[in-house]
């Protein structure tokens, strides 16, 4: 003779059973497709190379759009995927430059160059071991900064450069440099936010953007700027009078804006870089 307690299942009665197993169906089933579509969001997150725990620069450069940071550096087509470029793995890129056909990279490690459109970079032998935090070029003319000098600028594509100003010590990230006028440039402080020159690199004064200032893209007409820095992102439609907050994807570190005149930005995500267009509608990711 079977008992109330024979019927039970897990302690439940037949008539909880009805009630609670199609409720613990219905939550595993979420958790599933919940864990299933984190995995595929993280998957679509991580489409950029690997750059390290931290993302300093983003650049179209030709036909190429680099992204770089503390580990590695990549580049992507015009027409999609990203490639690694692995001789600058560790070498904690934090700006880029086009001189000709001279593509310049800036870091920790010294200063790069490439001749083969960024498919490899090879170290500058007299920069070896300057801290290079920041690089600019407009044709022959290039600008970078070290953390120990201050500002250089070559005007033979790099081959001599003449120090200007100490007050590129604080620089950080791609420097703009105006193709109808070289004299005139615009950088990223860490220590006066946005700051341009306009005698080629011997003063500079703050342009009024937040402090703290890890990269500035300005389009080419000099009107259009985006500031990216440790409170987050600004912008300014009048070459740096007023500036207004931009939302921008989450862990933006990085903006250039492109020959054509697109707004990227680049975003770490783990250890890799996300970049993104920026849409009428938000933002696009490049994958």
């Amino acid at each position: 003779m079977s008992t109330s307690a024979d019927n039970r299942l897990f302690g439940l009665s037949p008539r909880a059973r009805r009630f609670v197993i199609p409720a613990f169906v219905v939550m595993l089933a979420v958790i599933i497709i919940g864990t299933y579509a984190n995995r595929r969001y993280e998957t679509a997150s991580a489409a950029g190379p690997v750059v390290g725990g931290d993302l300093h620069a983003v650049a179209q450069m030709g036909d190429r759009v680099f992204v770089g940071g503390h580990g590695g550096a990549g580049y992507r087509l015009s027409g999609g995927g990203w490639t690694q470029i692995t001789s600058l793995d560790d070498k904690d890129v934090m700006a880029w430059g086009m001189s000709g056909a001279t593509l310049f990279a800036g870091g920790h490690a010294g200063l790069f160059t490439s001749t083969d459109a960024g498919q490899t970079f090879n170290p500058v032998r007299d920069m070896s071991r300057a801290d290079v935090h920041a690089v600019g070029a407009s044709d022959d003319v290039i600008y970078l900064a070290t953390t120990d000098l201050g500002v250089m600028v070559s005007h033979d594509g790099g081959r001599v450069f003449d120090l200007r100003s100490e007050a590129g010590r604080a620089f950080m990230g791609t420097i703009w440099v105006d193709p109808a006028n070289p004299d005139v440039a615009i950088a990223p402080s860490m220590q006066q936010g946005v700051v341009k020159t306009t005698d080629g690199g011997r003063t500079w004064s703050p342009l009024g953007s937040a402090m703290g200032s890890m990269a500035v893209a300005v389009d080419r007409n000099g009107t259009n700027m985006v500031e990216v820095g440790m409170d987050g992102a600004q912008q300014s439609n009048d070459g740096g009078q007023t500036w207004s907050a931009l939302a921008v994807p989450q862990g933006t570190s990085a903006a250039s804006y492109t020959s054509s005149g697109d707004l990227l930005v680049a975003a770490l995500a783990g250890d890799r870089a996300n970049v993104y267009r920026q849409t009428a509608n938000g933002w696009d990711p490049l994958v």
